[in-house]
């Protein structure tokens, strides 16, 4: 008995470090080019599921119209999304659960999903390890992604200021691991 109060006492001693997540709002983005926007809802979880709208620019009739909707399979939503100039969609993380399960995915402009990748299929196992982490997230990149190499390449930097690359269309992973930590 003395030895449970003791040890709850011991686990007491050391908080756990929770996150705070407001509520995720609607998401819209444009391609770099204005040829493509989309439009993130977020889901409630057990609910109501999250939504995923791409729009295409018309010259024709100068207005977007629909081309494709589909449900993402982020419960909520994701915390930052990516859009190509070609339409395809790069969703990262999992609102409040950032690094958790599968990390990033990638939708063609149709809705049909070409890549899933979790943190240690990105990173190794290894460094995913490593990553800092709380209760609900592990904060496995700094700052925004972005699209280079003519828009064909996501790069993520990540916590230990290395640098993810992940190609859109082959779903290679380029993963140059640093030396540093977020600042």
């Amino acid at each position: 008995m003395r030895l449970s109060l003791s040890f709850a006492m011991l686990l007491a001693c050391f908080p756990a470090h929770a996150d705070s997540w407001a509520p995720p709002g609607v998401q819209v983005k444009a391609s770099a080019s204005g040829a493509y926007l989309v439009r993130m809802e977020p889901g409630r979880r057990g609910l109501k599921p999250a939504g995923t709208t791409i729009c295409r620019y018309d010259a024709k009739a100068e207005r977007y119209t629909r081309s494709t909707a589909y449900v993402p399979p982020h419960a909520i939503s994701p915390v930052d999304p990516v859009l190509a100039g070609n339409g395809t969609v790069v969703a990262l993380d999992e609102w409040a659960q950032v690094g958790r399960g599968v990390v990033l995915t990638v939708h063609a402009a149709d809705g049909t999903p070409t890549h899933r990748y979790t943190l240690s299929s990105l990173l190794g196992e290894k460094a995913a390890v490593a990553a800092p982490a709380t209760v609900s997230s592990t904060w496995w990149r700094c700052g925004e992604p972005a699209l280079i190499a003519g828009g064909h390449v996501v790069r993520v930097v990540t916590y230990d200021e290395g640098e993810l690359r992940v190609d859109l269309r082959d779903g290679t992973v380029d993963y140059t691991p640093g030396d540093g930590r977020c600042q």
